[in-house]
């Protein structure tokens, strides 16, 4: 992602990133808005929905709780009472006048009463009119086989079948009638109402444009609904079979026929009905759209103010950049006296300019320094050539040594003379070793052999007070170093220890590694050095070190110390060389530390 995003300019990539960014924020926006939105309108909904199903509630419990009463009276009538008794049985008179009392009931009270009867404990039915007062004509009827309930009973929606109303919808409700001598119950007055009544009560209750009530029954059964061919049908058998009934006072949002409506319940405490609310969505969410819409073009408009003026202000950002750039190519190019401009403030884009400066300023310092010490290291090179050339001088000239050499060597065979013949060859090869003077490296096994020839030339000189000693270990035997390294120095102790005692002195050659550096120690028992003497060689020691920055190269007449520190400086660089410890009276000690070099 990151490569991806390095591909684009900055300016358009703020561009992106803001719009992002915006576009992010609205979208959150958007969304929370829509969920407060429609947590309000599903309030709304309740609070309208809750108080019409209140009015509702109260009309149709009063009038059922008053087509109720209004049978109270008439059930008190003595005939009434005899019928329901059946201990006597009555005339046909009897049972006119009492059809007569249930027809003048109903004609003065509710002209919706679509029948009234007079059910007995004993299943006796009394109809309104005399001619239907069989009671096989009744027996399919709902209510015809509800037990006797001591509360008053409500029937769902249902078509009656008796002669001359069959296929009328109608709700019974079932109310029980008590003897008004004993109190004991007597039997039910059933009545059987139209719908015309809860139709013009639901229908006054509007609920927006096409909002709408629909009552359920306890067992789901639709008692009223706009689509009359739902009453008496099970809700799962309806096209809201699928519908999630909230639970009671609570609402919630479904999908019916793909629109989206907002769904209440609430029940009647006296027929335990449910009056169910069901409104479109989109009639209570007008704000919501509204909202979502002002979003929308809240949305354009930060677009379109984000395209427009964030290239704008990216410059403010951007050029301090492409500044910062054509000064890092003009200092990419070696112009090292370029530097970027600079007010002195808080801004970051001036720090890094100001950085930017500073890093110029000693880089170029840093890059003379470099150019200064690559001609000191020039005139090095040349110190350390004409070191070279002055040790060849104080050579003796080869071909004349070597050839008088061989003269010697074959005088000593001729006299049969063991100690000249070996004298003579180890000092042939010892001169021929040291007569290719280099800066290449050796093997420490090259310097040791070469180093026991010329101390066998020694011993020939001191044969019997002399002693030496190499005690190098044979896995340093492969480490690289300068030639003509180790045999100077023991020749300088030869000519500083053994030979002012008249060879009474002895020279120990050892060596021991240092993490990854190799010390080789030259040792021997002479007079030693006096404090004065000893700091003055160092002092010298030190000063080659310092011969980079200026210094002479001290003139020496041998391959002593100071040459062999130099060549050793020169090849190894700083922390390399030698050191000495001495001892006045004791003893000489002189250090060589030289890289631990082992060739692959």
């Amino acid at each position: 992602m990151r490569r991806l995003w390095m591909r684009f300019p900055t300016k358009w990539s703020m561009v992106v990133l803001f719009l992002g960014i915006s576009l992010i924020s609205i979208v959150i926006m958007g969304l929370v808005s829509h969920i407060n939105y429609s947590n309000a309108v599903k309030k709304d909904f309740h609070t309208v929905t809750d108080e019409a199903t209140k009015r509702l509630n109260h009309h149709i419990e009063f009038y059922f709780e008053q087509l109720s009463k209004s049978t109270k009276t008439l059930m008190n009538e003595e005939l009434i009472q005899t019928w329901f008794d059946g201990s006597r049985k009555l005339t046909a008179f009897d049972t006119d006048d009492i059809e007569a009392m249930l027809r003048r009931n109903v004609a003065f009270n509710y002209n919706e009463v679509a029948g009234l009867f007079l059910k007995s404990l004993d299943n006796r039915v009394l109809a309104t009119r005399i001619y239907y007062s069989a009671d096989s004509a009744f027996a399919s009827e709902p209510w015809y086989k509800v037990p006797f309930s001591e509360q008053k009973i409500l029937l769902p929606t249902h078509t009656i079948t008796y002669p001359q109303q069959t296929g009328m919808s109608v709700v019974s409700m079932i109310t029980p009638v008590y003897s008004h001598t004993t109190l004991e119950p007597i039997g039910s007055v059933v009545i059987d109402l139209s719908l015309k009544e809860i139709e013009a009560t639901l229908e006054r209750s509007k609920l927006g444009e096409t909002g709408q009530f629909m009552l359920l029954s306890q067992d789901n059964t639709v008692v009223y609904f706009s689509d009359k061919s739902w009453l008496g049908r099970k809700l799962s058998d309806t096209p809201l079979g699928g519908i999630n009934m909230p639970e009671e006072g609570g609402v919630n949002t479904q999908s019916v026929g793909g629109k989206k409506v907002l769904v209440s319940t609430s029940s009647s405490k006296v027929s335990g009905w449910k009056v169910v609310a069901i409104v479109p969505f989109d009639e209570m969410a007008s704000g919501l759209y509204t909202a979502r819409n002002a979003t929308m073009l809240a949305s354009l408009l930060l677009g379109i103010i984000v395209i427009l003026l964030v290239p704008r202000v990216s410059d403010l950002f951007v050029n301090p950049v492409l500044h910062l750039k054509i000064n890092m190519d003009k200092v990419f190019q070696g112009n090292y006296e370029t530097r970027a401009e600079f007010h002195q403030g808080r801004n970051e884009f001036q720090k890094l300019n100001y950085s930017f400066n500073k890093m110029v300023e000693q880089l170029n310092d840093q890059l003379n320094t470099i150019s200064d010490l690559k001609v000191q290291e020039i005139h090095a090179r040349l110190r350390q050539k004409e070191a070279y050339i002055q040790a060849l001088q104080n050579q003796i000239n080869p071909h004349l040594l070597y050839n008088s050499l061989d003269v010697i060597k074959s005088i000593g065979y001729i006299h049969n003379d063991e100690m000249i013949v070996s004298m003579a060859g180890n000092l042939a090869d010892v001169y021929r070793y040291t007569a290719k003077i280099s800066d290449n490296e050796v093997k420490l096994k090259e310097e040791l052999d070469i180093l026991e020839k010329y101390l066998e030339i020694t011993h020939i000189r001191f044969p019997k007070k002399f002693q030496s000693r190499l005690t190098v270990n044979p896995k340093f035997y492969e480490c690289r170093l300068v030639k003509l390294t180790v045999q100077p120095l023991v020749e300088n102790a030869v000519k500083y220890a053994v030979e002012p005692r008249g060879g009474n002195a002895a020279i120990i050659v050892s060596a021991y590694d240092d993490e990854n550096d190799l010390i080789i120690e030259i040792a021997d028992n002479g007079e030693g050095m006096s404090e004065s003497k000893l700091a003055e060689v160092t002092t010298r020691l030190n000063e080659l070190a310092e011969n980079g920055r200026g210094h002479e190269q001290p003139q020496a007449e041998s391959l002593g110390l100071a040459n062999v520190h130099t060549r050793l400086l020169l090849k190894y660089g700083e922390g390399y060389g030698i050191t000495l410890s001495s001892f006045p009276g004791r003893g000489t000690v002189v250090s060589i530390r030289i890289p631990m070099s082992v060739p692959s």
